[in-house]
């Protein structure tokens, strides 16, 4: 096991020692996620904009082919799996899966209008199973995407893999809440589970407008980036500090899941 792994999962395992003795309690949940708003550059093409998808580019292109030419085609953002539907049980530490967004970039034209900025909102209903009883209080909170469309010219002054990367910027509202049920306080965590949305180093923060500290990634042409996310209902606070519970404490957990199975295969 390398030095990674074994690093995740001591961190992982340091998270679920204080909620091992706590009682077991099952809900229901649903999880939507929408657009609320987009703002676009001037420019041409045709903006599509509604609650699962946002979208630029050619008039009657298609953001999921990557095989268009530049005159023809169209990036978007996409919300799927919304909304989502499970149990979940509090300090289970494997996070209950929920909604995905996924940035589709493709080659564009310079004539059109490209994406600036987008809102979403998620909101999460709980329901309790075991033992049953009436929904709990209703969990919403606002995301906010800053996304730069850059010119495949160089030079691009921020790190970048190509010329040049466009870069996608996500900014939480609340990642950490916390709700009283029956007298009980239970805390609900939001974490990434594919490892996607990373710190940016600082130039590429400054590049789209935003402080040094950003979350999300930089994304090469007719490249597709899913960030999938979830969410955990403890009966202790998760002390990971926003944002890096988003980073490194869901790539712990994927640590932790992927020596799970490891380990089942070889029973």
């Amino acid at each position: 096991m390398n030095k990674l792994t074994k690093g995740l999962l001591a961190g992982a395992a340091l998270l679920v020692a204080p909620f091992t003795q706590a009682a077991v309690i099952e809900w229901s949940y649903n999880v939507t996620t929408e657009w609320l708003d987009a703002e676009f550059s001037a420019g041409g093409g045709t903006q599509i904009e509604n609650s699962s998808l946002i979208s630029w580019g050619a008039t009657g292109g298609d953001h999921t082919d990557p095989t268009q030419n530049a005159a023809n085609s169209r990036s978007g953002l996409e919300i799927t799996n919304s909304p989502a539907m499970g149990n979940v049980f509090t300090n289970n530490m494997m996070p209950a899966p929920t909604n995905t967004i996924t940035h589709f970039n493709n080659i564009l034209s310079s004539s059109f209008a490209t994406l600036v900025s987008a809102e979403v909102r998620t909101t999460l209903t709980l329901t309790p199973v075991d033992p049953a009883g009436p929904a709990a209080p209703e969990f919403m909170t606002d995301f906010f995407v800053d996304f730069i469309e850059t010119p495949n010219t160089s030079p691009c002054d921020f790190p970048s893999d190509t010329v040049c990367d466009d870069i996608f910027v996500i900014q939480f509202g609340a990642l950490n809440s916390e709700f009283v049920y029956d007298g009980i306080t239970y805390f609900i965590s939001i974490v990434e589970l594919t490892g996607n949305l990373n710190p940016l180093p600082d130039a590429t923060c400054a590049e789209a407008g935003v402080a040094a500290g950003c979350l999300g990634f930089t994304t090469q042409e007719s490249t597709f980036t899913p960030a999938q996310f979830g969410f955990l209902i403890t009966s202790r606070p998760v002390n990971v500090p926003e944002p890096a519970m988003l980073g490194l404490f869901g790539l712990g957990l994927l640590g932790l899941r992927a020596f799970g199975r490891r380990r089942s295969i070889k029973k």
